[in-house]
């Protein structure tokens, strides 16, 4: 299964970087992507989330869960 997340507005140029098997990082200024089979979180729009039925963080969370990944990523 594979992890979509979902920015409301731009994605940050540090998470367009971030290489990782099975994550996706869309914006939804691009339109709304396939979801099915995918496990999806909406940053900074919990409407939207809500209305998709979907994992929801805020901006301030979505940071928290990069520097997460990062630290995961380098010690693997």
């Amino acid at each position: 299964m594979s992890l979509l997340i979902l920015f409301k507005g731009d994605v940050p140029p540090h998470w367009k970087s971030l290489k990782a098997e099975g994550l996706e990082v869309k914006s939804l200024k691009e339109g709304l992507p396939p979801l099915e089979g995918k496990f999806v979180v909406v940053v900074g729009d919990r409407e939207l989330a809500e209305r998709l039925k979907v994992g929801y963080m805020t901006e301030e969370e979505a940071e928290d869960f990069y520097k997460f990944l990062i630290q995961r990523l380098s010690s693997s």
